[in-house]
């Protein structure tokens, strides 16, 4: 009888071990398998599905504003340079390879955990639209507003279909254009991972602005918002003399920086209220402009005093007016880190 007991104990413990080892098999699926070359047939470079775009409407002011569906049925595939992590990148990746960079309109947030830097990308371009936002082109959905070109891809199965994860492979040396000269920098680089050498902070005039500079937007009932540029040394200026002596100063337009802020920084955030700053940077006569999100994690850190000398790794990016005109180059911050100051 102990024996029968034993035996039905043993043929119950097997069963369960094996219910245990099914279960986990359907509970903890195997990793998804990366993407490799060898999943697409036809993979081309970033540069070429550019010209798609560049072939209809040119380089010129003509294009800004515009988009062309893609109808070539390739891959491209890129490495991520981009993050998200420090808010100062918002619902949208870049990607590169060895011919040149683009932007992919994701729609999601978070993106850093998903597509990390270092992450091969292969994306699927037929059927989306490559745009044009004051000349920098980007691959995405159809847009639902008349000022864009393309529209964030949003919907997940949207994105699955047309975005697809490779190897993470690591960021290299190479991975990073080091510009030492302006020279060295043309428009074939937008969008590209780039190291700045030997840039001068700023504080000052130019082409009729005065940087560093924060801008304000006021919502109105009907139409565009209102916006207000100012330059941030002279609100700090204005607010300290105000209240130093309100009875006779003007109390100033421009948003209150509060008593703490001393210093310009990278952009502005008070009472709840967001504010893209801009600041400039200068090398071998060649302005750039780095602007950053009032939302990001280091919106209220300051920036580099006047003359300092910094290095600046960043994003490569292009800005003009809706028109095309008033053409600026700007540079994105992945992180606030990426800003080295020299001395």
């Amino acid at each position: 009888m102990k024996m029968l007991k034993k035996m039905i104990w043993m043929q119950l413990l097997a069963l369960g071990l094996l219910m245990s080892g099914c279960y986990n098999d359907f509970d903890d699926p195997a990793r998804e398998k990366p993407a490799t070359d060898a999943d697409f047939e036809t993979i081309v470079p970033i540069s070429d599905v550019k010209q798609l775009f560049y072939d209809v409407y040119g380089k010129g002011a003509g294009g800004v504003g515009k988009g062309v569906v893609v109808e070539k049925d390739w891959v491209i595939k890129g490495k991520v340079i981009s993050s998200d992590a420090a808010g100062n990148i918002y619902r949208t990746m870049y990607i590169q390879d060895e011919s040149g960079a683009i932007e992919v309109k994701l729609g999601i947030s978070g993106i850093y955990n998903e597509y990390k830097v270092g992450q091969i990308v292969y994306v699927k371009v037929k059927d989306l639209v490559l745009g044009s936002y004051r000349y920098m082109l980007s691959l995405g959905a159809a847009s639902v507003d008349a000022d864009y070109a393309n529209g964030y891809m949003d919907v997940r199965t949207y994105i699955n279909a047309h975005v697809f994860k490779g190897e993470l492979v690591g960021m290299t040396k190479a991975d990073t254009l080091v510009v030492n000269s302006p020279s060295e920098l043309n428009d074939n680089d937008l969008g590209r991972l780039v190291r700045i050498n030997g840039l001068t902070s700023h504080f000052g005039d130019y082409d009729g602005d005065k940087y560093p500079s924060f801008l304000e937007s006021l919502p109105q009932e009907v139409g565009e918002p209102i916006y207000n540029n100012y330059s941030y040394v002279d609100v700090i200026s204005d607010w300290k003399a105000y209240r130093e002596n309100p009875a006779e100063v003007a109390k100033p337009s421009a948003p209150d920086p509060g008593e703490d802020v001393t210093v310009p920084t990278y952009a502005y955030s008070n009472n709840g209220n967001k504010y893209y700053g801009t600041a400039c940077f200068e090398l071998a006569g060649k302005y750039y402009l780095l602007r950053s999100s009032g939302y990001s994690r280091f919106a209220l850190e300051p920036l580099p005093a006047h003359g300092k000398k910094v290095n600046i790794t960043a994003i490569y990016t292009k800005y003009s007016s809706r028109t095309g005109g008033f053409i600026k180059y700007q540079l994105v911050l992945n992180n606030v880190g990426d800003v080295v100051t020299l001395d």
